[in-house]
């Protein structure tokens, strides 16, 4: 049954329908935040199923990822009203799909200044998301094999690009507020033109101020406890499945799915760490978790995981479930 599900055609359209009745279908009304929510889910689903194609993620033809991908976007219902957090999301799978470029690449370079240029971009919105870049740098380094010193040139010329621009669009409101204001000259080179960035670079490192921060009330949060864990036994689920299975795949495919479960493991240990960034890193983590999860159910063919896909589909229905009985 998972075999037919996975391979079937009329997979990614079904799973398109349902993510969209269930988006909008409880609000009853317009809403111009959850249209934005579901234009960007839709764009970062559209990433997802080029970079999959892209990459041979799955040694048939299916779009088993990018719908688990929709399905888990669509019974998160938290999700769904446009946040910084759907952009964030949008930024990592654009900074993978470019890091995964740089595979045997004769001149990664490029595809490096991207990947870390949208890791940027990201941390513009969740400042903390800058402190994904050394993960992936490891992944470029350790699985990807296309790290050099011209790499970390370009790494660096990505990371600090949207910082510069910022910064050159705080001085020159400075200059034009000198001019156009009475103001002594040491106003001028004060550090207050460019608090905005000073508070933001500071926010970067906010998580290691609480280092266990578990402030987070399982008992007002039901919904999203409940789709961390089934989350979670998708992650389990994947990444066994990969560990015993991986030798099947060729070794580009091999080391692509390993950058996915490197971040995976990072982004589940800091979610355990400090759940109260859970509405910024459930999005993230569940993006990774999703290449494993659909590897295991479109190449698995024993009578156990045909048993355990169907007690994880009727999960994910009981989770759709879910907000209406909350």
């Amino acid at each position: 049954m998972q075999n037919k599900v996975a391979e079937s055609s009329s997979t990614l359209p079904t799973a398109c329908v349902l993510t969209t009745i269930l988006w909008f279908l409880p609000q009853a009304t317009y809403s111009l935040e959850y249209l934005k929510g579901w234009v960007i889910c839709g764009i970062t689903t559209y990433i997802i199923i080029e970079t999959s194609a892209k990459q041979a993620l799955l040694r048939v033809r299916s779009r088993i990822i990018s719908s688990l991908f929709l399905l888990l976007m669509a019974v998160s219902v938290f999700l769904h009203p446009f946040s910084t957090s759907s952009i964030c999301q949008l930024c990592l799978i654009i900074s993978i799909s470019y890091v995964l470029r740089t595979y045997e690449h004769p001149k990664p370079e490029v595809h490096t200044l991207h990947t870390y240029l949208f890791i940027a971009l990201g941390s513009l919105f969740w400042a903390p998301m800058l402190l994904l870049s050394p993960v992936i740098l490891w992944n470029q380094g350790i699985f990807l094999r296309s790290l050099s010193w011209k790499g970390l040139g370009a790494a660096l010329i990505g990371l600090l690009t949207p910082y510069f621009l910022w910064a050159t669009v705080l001085a020159g409101l400075s200059i034009f507020s000198f001019f156009s204001e009475p103001c002594s000259e040491a106003a001028l080179f004060s550090s207050a033109a460019f608090a905005p960035l000073l508070r933001h670079a500071t926010a970067v490192i906010a998580p290691f101020y609480e280092p266990f921060d578990w402030q987070w009330n399982m008992e007002s949060h039901r919904i999203e406890t409940a789709a961390f864990g089934f989350t979670l036994l998708l992650n389990l689920t994947g990444f066994i499945h990969y560990l015993r299975k991986s030798y099947d795949d060729k070794i580009r495919v091999r080391m692509c799915h390993y950058t996915f479960l490197t971040l995976q493991v990072i982004l589940l240990a800091w979610l355990v760490v400090q759940p109260a960034h859970f509405m910024d890193l459930y999005p993230l983590w569940l993006l990774c978790v999703v290449p494993a999860a659909g590897h295991f159910i479109a190449l698995s063919r024993t009578w156990l995981s045909n048993a355990w896909f169907i007690i994880l589909s009727i999960l994910l229905i009981t989770l759709g479930l879910l907000p209406s009985f909350t």
